[in-house]
């Protein structure tokens, strides 16, 4: 099989994994989806998506500070048009492959706060992250008034997992 057809096929794959998913996935989480390919690595999909965001057939999406991806209408039309021209893969495999994955992927981990009024002007705020059921941190702050809440809670969305490796590597030595 030529490269260009391989590419072709395997970003038909990726799209494939988009639209079935049902719900917008981070590049980790397409990476855990397509794990059990060989010849797709995370590089080539960060190009796959690339060409693909080119083309219009998926677009980004922000979410709380993550790029997660999404098929666009055209992304999904074509690929319903081309779904039998799929001739790597199998599709019945792929729909086996994609509902193992699934699982896995839905119980990804997931960063988030809770801000938990204390009394007038005063807060805790629960800083967590969960792997799948799991949680493997979780940091109560206080916090002297509604805005200083909102902050620790924005800057731990933004920065969880630095701030999660800086309190390992602090606490382990």
């Amino acid at each position: 099989m030529s490269k260009d057809l391989k590419i072709f096929d395997n970003k038909l794959i990726v799209l494939y994994i988009l639209e079935n998913a049902h719900m917008p996935l981070s590049i980790t989480q397409i990476v855990m989806f397509c794990e059990d390919f060989d010849d797709i690595t995370y590089f080539d999909i960060c190009t796959y998506l690339d060409n693909l965001k080119s083309s219009n057939y998926i677009k980004e999406i922000l979410n709380e500070g993550n790029i997660l991806y999404v098929p666009t209408e055209l992304g999904s039309n074509t690929l319903n048009e081309l779904l039998e021209l799929v001739p790597g893969v199998n599709l019945h495999n792929l729909k086996k492959l994609i509902n193992k994955n699934a699982i896995e992927v839905k119980t990804d981990y997931s960063i988030d706060t809770t801000i938990i009024p204390i009394k007038s002007d005063e807060y805790k705020v629960s800083c967590y992250i969960k792997d799948g059921n799991d949680e493997m941190v979780n940091i109560t702050i206080y916090a002297g008034t509604k805005a200083q809440a909102k902050n620790i809670s924005k800057n731990w969305n933004e920065n969880a997992e630095e701030i999660y490796t800086k309190l390992l590597d602090l606490m382990t030595k």
